[in-house]
């Protein structure tokens, strides 16, 4: 018990700092006697030289036993030292070297041993708080140390010292060496420095100075009304004073005393220190004491005793080396100070005032603090300290401050670099300034902006514009897709060619794919206007309609921050921006762009404030004599094609719709709202800083100028001519690098647009007008083609009575396991949710293989080494023949010429068909049964083909195929087989399925699968890919309720906007193919997809910060024993709402988990044995499926095996064999006992296992990080 309490001390508080060297080298010998170490502090051995004698086999015994011994010694011994000194004596290869090189440089010499012993002995007093046995039990240590280092005190002189040391305010026993002043400075409160009792010799002289003009010698002193400077009491002296000794900074440090063997020297502080790692500057130490050993460039160690550091309140220090420190201070300078004291005992670092003026330096004292100089160069509170209290403003206005004498004695201004000025004011470098257009057309600046979180009223999500250099007016156009660049810009340059009777010479943009087709650069070479594209991620070379869109929006927000009309109202008021920036001022430009355009200037008095309200007068009288003249509209943009106004309001037979007028009375301080007015004005965040926008002298300069719209005349505003393709249902996003990061949070921004690599056509007409124009047509063809090659239909005439039903071009990237893009791939898919049930299908079911299924042969894969290939079906559905009359229009962009009004007629089954699945499965399921394969009863979609010599095991998912087995050939025949029976694709060896990355290292037997591209690609689509990485799902005792959803609409009406139910789809699928870790999270936020709150959203965020930091986390396979071992748990009454319990359970084979489930109990458990044993029933299923698969796969011998299934439930395996009554069980349903049929049979062996050890246990609840990463190791999930 002793030792513990050793080693207890030893590795926690005792540790060697060099100063306690007598107590610690006594403490360890203790405890290296208590472990039969100690002889290795005396003798070392080498290791003997190779031999097969048996007296080297008995001294290599002999050795490898020392060295076992000699290894613990040294562990216990760096185990018990200061971090600061672990560095040092790490490097020795034994303990004896290390211990005698402890004992010399802290145990000393004789000599200076028993002179610091002595001096310790002298100075010490008696600690008021301690009690007296405590201190005299401190005193019986001192003698004993000074008995053994020679000095050896009578018991009169040891009662006498007892006695002597209970009171603090005696002198020493006796003086230690001679003492002589500090020189160099004065002190300046000598009455101060008396009163605290200083050891000097000048100590007398000081006191009679001080008091010689108050009293005469002998006259007798009234302490009635002395004040004690120690506890602030009248009475009596603090020399007399018997309240402990005040601990405070000023005190502590007011009187320090550098000793050396033969003088004292007194030092005193002028300021105190803001935290433990600054200087003080001390005016009376004559050596520099710094206390880390960080900053020494040049260190040698001292033997202990040399130099003493003895504080003013009996404490004292001992130096234990010397040398060259590297001061860096805050104004970016440094200093070389030599002969620095390393004391790591000390408080503060102290600056010798002393040395420093030795060397030269100067010093300059105010209220500010002490500034140290030379030659005119300022340390301390310098150039840099300045900066930094003036708002870090420039040299130049420095400069001028410090010749006015306002910067108190710097003179000259040094500024060094100043990080964070770069980190505040850093920009990109200059643009050069560019060349202003000298005419109208002779350069017009495009940008398109969007997409926007919220589609206009009209559906555009994107807004165009057009600008023109020299006058800086422009067009403004709502677009609902990119690809309507092309056609905008068509009617643009039409327009105002037409009106100037001037060509347009150039066009500025970026680099958007819609201005880079190949359609685009046709019109510009056919108009002859020149392109100027931009740099990548040079916003900035477009200056002009990047820094107008900022514009732009911002108006838009404060006009929709001021009306009551829903965000979708966006597109009105931009449009009565553009209209207004028009007719306003520009700083570009000598007058208003409307002026230099049209040659005339604007008129402003028809200008309304948008969004307010008018009465719209009525000419027809639609209301009847009596009724209303006039009715209350809203005002939201200016006419495009008449000189009026449009506005918005009730239609008077019901409903709402827009009325172009010019009789409209407007009440220009009402707002009236309509519907639920959105709030939310983040319509799309700018990613550039004001601050690094060039200036308005510059040609392509992003100053606030105004953004364009259209004259009122133009025929391009919207409001009629915005076309929308009624079967697109997906948006289309650029990734341009000028779009700006957003975020899914519920405290910030809202998801204000997504962003993908590449633009996915959602409909053929999209396609054509994309920038991969050509690689889209291109899959397109391909997908006729096959349609043609399997004669899916044929074209006839629609019967009466019948209807037919659509299609849609679906258009997707296809991935490799890298992320790059492997091919382009279109399917034509018909629009299965027009058929009718019973006419157009029947039975509609088709079963896919399981996820476990997949494992589980993996797993048998890695540990027989067995062959495994891939293969993909073509058109897979096109294969299944219908037993219905179906008719489906012809696909859009391919109608048979001379025969567009005929509709096809299926013969086989297509993507989209309700039918369609199940009829391609009945149709593979014939095919394969008939050349040899067996289907297995567990799952339909796995089908084995053995023979004497070979066993293939093929798996099904829809059109993708795993091909395992252990003879070549037979595989070779197979896919020979099945690319004659079908249109196949093989990918070769298995190593991208599903979106499931498999690596194999055939020589290790080791499979492993990962999702880290998949991963990645959620994280971004979420924008959490830049997030701080977490070590696990979800927080130790984290708990999700009902109560934190939102309670009212507004909160509603928040969290609609966050992609909470996207989110779990996207992290369910990692969690069902490769991640069991996310399980129990998944499965907790995914119970509130509902009605979410933000609580929730934070624990789905946090899920995704741990995937960020283990997306390189695989589910291993590593050829391990296949016996499969399973593992069941619960937790009762987890569940806060409905108090019912969560099951869990994972089942291991070949070294990884090959199922896993965490669920909520559908029964609520009445205990925790209950529960427990509803968890094994569930458990003891998926067992007994897992088995019989095996057994049906027949490929190892430990298929019979029955399943091995831990619990760490002693009640419920109890309750599981014991088939007898318990009252307290009698109500568990019937069901649940499956588990006593399967025991008795002999398919499953219940186990207890140790809470500790429970495998299942992250998929009931969250747990401690290093408990959760061992049990997801144990289930095979390991770092790649």
């Amino acid at each position: 018990m002793a030792a513990k309490n050793v080693v207890a001390d030893l590795t926690r508080g005792d540790k060697l700092t060099g100063n306690n060297y007598d107590i610690w080298h006594r403490k360890i010998q203790y405890l290296l006697n208590e472990q039969e170490l100690l002889e290795t502090l005396s003798s070392k051995m080498t290791r003997p030289e190779d031999g097969n004698t048996a007296q080297h086999r008995r001294d290599l015994e002999a050795y490898q036993s020392w060295f076992k011994k000699d290894r613990s010694t040294r562990f216990t011994m760096l185990s018990s030292m200061h971090d600061d000194l672990i560095g040092e004596y790490e490097i020795f290869q034994n303990a004896k070297d290390m211990w005698d090189q402890l004992k010399f440089d802290f145990g000393g010499t004789s000599t200076t041993r028993l002179r610091s012993l002595v001096l310790k002995f002298e100075v010490y007093r008696k600690d008021p708080k301690h009690t007296m046995t405590e201190h005299l039990r401190m005193m019986s240590g001192m003698i004993r140390d000074l008995k053994a280092a020679g000095n050896v005190l009578t018991d009169e002189q040891q009662v006498q010292a007892r006695s002597a040391k209970r009171r603090p305010n005696l002198q020493p026993l006796s003086p230690i060496g001679g003492q002589r002043k500090p020189n160099g400075f004065k002190r300046k409160d000598k009455g101060k420095a008396a009163r605290q009792g200083g050891p000097s010799t000048n100590a007398p002289k000081v006191n009679k100075g001080a008091n010689q003009h108050k009293r005469k010698r002998g006259a007798k002193k009234n302490i009635s009304k002395m004040k004690c400077y120690n506890c602030n009491k009248l009475g009596h002296f603090a020399r007399d004073c018997t309240e402990p000794k005040k601990v405070s900074l000023p005190l502590d440090l007011s009187s320090i005393y550098v000793c050396y063997p033969s003088s004292i020297f007194v030092c005193s502080h002028v300021f105190v220190a803001k935290s433990i790692s600054d200087w003080i500057i001390d005016t009376g130490a004559t050596r520099h004491v710094a206390r880390d050993r960080a900053g020494f460039v040049d260190y040698r160690k001292i033997p202990a005793g040399t130099h003493v550091v003895y504080m003013g309140n009996g404490s004292y220090e001992e130096a234990l080396g010397v040398g060259s420190y590297q001061l860096h201070l805050r104004t970016g300078r440094t200093l070389l100070l030599h002969d620095v004291l390393y004391v790591p005992g000390v408080l503060y670092n102290l600056l010798s005032v002393f040395t420093l003026l030795q060397l030269g330096y100067d010093f300059h004292l105010s209220l500010n603090g002490l500034d140290i100089l030379l030659d005119d160069v300022i340390f301390g509170h310098g150039s840099s300290t300045w900066h930094a209290r003036l708002g870090h403003i420039g040299k130049d206005r420095m400069t001028r401050l410090a010749r006015e004498g306002l910067l108190g004695p710097l003179a000259k201004v040094d500024l060094p670099i100043c990080e964070p000025c770069l980190a505040g004011k850093a920009c990109r470098k200059p643009f050069g300034k560019a060349v202003r257009a000298t005419q109208p057309l002779e350069l017009i600046h495009s940008d398109i902006c969007g997409p926007m979180n919220v589609k206009a009223r009209h559906g555009a999500s994107y807004f165009l514009t057009f600008i023109d250099d020299y006058t800086r007016y422009g067009y403004v156009q709502l677009i609902a897709h990119r690809y309507e660049a092309l056609d905008c810009f068509k009617r643009f340059v039409a327009e105002v060619e037409n009106q100037h009777e001037k060509s347009l010479k150039a066009l500025r943009t970026d680099r958007g794919r819609e201005y880079l087709s190949d359609q685009f650069k046709d019109l510009c070479e056919e108009k002859g206007i020149r392109r100027q594209l931009t740099i990548s991620n040079t916003p900035q070379q477009n200056g002009v309609a990047e820094r107008r869109n900022r514009t732009l929006l911002d108006m838009v927000r404060s006009m929709m921050a001021q009306a009551n009309l829903p965000i979708s109202f966006w597109g009105d008021a931009l449009l009565t921006a553009a209209y207004i920036l028009n007719r306003v001022p520009s700083q570009s430009v000598s007058s208003t762009p409307y002026e230099l355009w049209k040659g005339e200037k604007p008129n402003l008095e028809h200008l309304r404030p948008w969004g307010s309200a008018g009465f719209v007068h009525s000419t027809a009288h639609k209301y009847g004599k009596l009724g209303p003249r006039a009715r209350k509209h809203i005002f939201i943009r200016y006419s495009d094609s008449s000189k009026g106004y449009v506005m918005y309001g009730e239609h008077p037979n019901g409903g709402m719709t827009e009325i172009e007028s010019r009789d409209i009375d407007f009440i220009e301080t009402d707002f009236p709202s309509i519907g639920d007015a959105n709030r939310d004005l983040d319509l799309y965040e700018l990613e550039e800083d004001e601050g690094t926008l060039p200036s308005s002298s510059e040609g392509g300069g992003l100053v606030p100028r105004p953004v364009i719209a259209e004259d009122s005349g133009s025929d391009l505003q919207p409001s009629g001519s915005i076309t929308l393709d009624q079967d697109s249902q997906a948006r289309r996003v650029s990734s341009r690098g000028h779009i700006p990061r957003r975020h899914f949070e519920i405290e910030g921004n809202v998801l204000l647009c997504d962003a993908k690599d590449v633009d996915e056509p959602a409909s053929f007409s999209e396609a054509l007008h994309s920038p991969d124009r050509d690689e889209w047509m291109t899959a397109m063809q391909e997908e006729m083609s096959s349609m043609d090659k399997n004669n899916v239909w044929e074209l006839v005439d629609l019967p009466p009575g019948r209807k037919t039903i659509g299609n849609k071009w679906v258009l997707k990237v296809k991935r490799k396991a890298d992320g790059s893009i492997d091919r382009y791939k279109a399917r034509l898919v018909a629009k299965g949710y027009t058929q009718r049930e019973g006419i157009d299908y029947e039975d509609t079911f088709s079963p896919v293989v399981r996820f476990a299924s997949i494992r589980l042969i993996l797993s048998i894969v890695a540990k027989q080494d067995l062959e495994l290939f891939q293969m993909d079906v073509k058109t897979a559905f096109l294969n299944g023949e219908l037993d219905e009359e179906i008719y489906m229009a012809q696909p859009a962009g391919f109608e048979a010429k001379g025969h567009e009004r005929k509709v096809c007629r299926l013969k086989r089954s297509i993507y989209g068909l309700k039918q369609s699945s199940r009829q391609w499965y009945l149709r593979f399921h014939d095919s394969i049964t008939s050349f040899g394969f067996e289907m297995i009863e567990e799952d339909h979609c796995v089908y084995l083909k053995r023979s004497k010599r070979s066993i293939l095991i093929l798996s099904l998912y829809v059109d993708d195929i795993l091909l395992a087995g252990n003879d070549m050939d037979s595989i070779v025949t197979t896919k020979k087989w099945l690319s004659s029976t079908f249109e196949m694709k093989d990918m070769g060896e298995a190593n991208f399925v599903l979106g499931v990355k498999i690596t194999r290292d055939r020589s290790k037997k080791l499979l492993s699968l990962s999702q880290g591209t998949y991963i990645k690609k959620i994280l971004e689509r979420f924008h959490m890919h830049n997030s701080k990485p977490i070590d696990t799902p979800m927080e130790k005792g984290c708990t999700l309720s009902l109560d934190q959803c939102p309670k009212n609409d507004e909160e509603k009406n928040q969290m609609s906007k966050v992609p909470y139910a996207s989110a779990i789809g996207s992290l369910m699928y990692a969690m069902l193919c490769t991640r069991p870790d996310i399980c129990f999270a998944v499965g907790m936020v995914s119970r509130y997809q509902s009605n979410p709150g933000p609580a929730h959203w934070r624990a789905v965020k946090r899920i995704l910060r741990y995937l960020r930091g283990t997306s390189d986390h695989a589910l291993c396979y590593h050829g391990g024993d296949l016996r499969l071992t399973g593992y069941s748990d619960a937790d009762w009454a987890s569940d806060k709402d409905e108090r019912k319990s969560t099951s869990g359970y994972a089942f291991i084979l070949g070294g990884g988990a090959v199922s896993w489930c965490s669920k909520k109990q559908s029964c609520i458990a009445l205990s925790t044995m209950e529960s427990e044993y509803v968890a094994c029933s569930a458990a003891v299923q998926e067992a007994v499926w897992l088995r019989r698969f095996l057994q049906r796969l027949g490929v190892t011998a430990h298929a019979e095996d029955a399943v091995l299934l831990y619990s760490d439930s002693t009640s419920a395996l109890a309750y599981a064999k014991d088939p007898k009554y318990h009252g307290k069980a009698k109500h568990i349903e019937l069901r649940y006992h499956y588990i006593r049929d399967m025991v008795s049979q002999g398919e499953v062996i219940l186990q207890h296992i140790s809470t500790g050890s429970m495998v299942a246990d992250p998929l009931t609840k969250p747990i401690a990080r290093d408990l959760f990463f061992s049990h997801t190791k144990s289930m095979g999930l390991r770092r790649i």
